[in-house]
């Protein structure tokens, strides 16, 4: 008997459209593609077909700025031209 193909397996990183569809709170592929031209989520790893749990999850959370980097303090004017004009030479 052959088994059928689960869309979204949690132990699995890297999901097909279906699984990371119903990763998403079971949304359908059109609102993922709606969303993805939005620029809410990534969309597939370039060159396959697969999409990255721990992308959407990062991206995610930048979006509703959940575990955004912050800085201790603020760069000196020195340190803000530096990272500027790093690799210029």
């Amino acid at each position: 008997m052959k088994q059928r193909a689960v869309p979204f397996d949690p132990q699995a990183r890297l999901q097909s459209k279906d699984g990371i569809c119903a990763y998403l709170g079971h949304i359908s592929a059109a609102t993922y593609d709606s969303w993805q031209a939005k620029g809410i989520v990534p969309g597939p790893i370039p060159g396959t077909n697969r999409y990255c749990i721990r992308q959407h999850d990062h991206v995610l959370d930048l979006r509703a700025g959940i575990n955004v980097p912050s800085r201790a303090k603020p760069l000196s004017p020195l340190d803000e031209w530096e990272a500027a004009h790093a690799g210029a030479a």
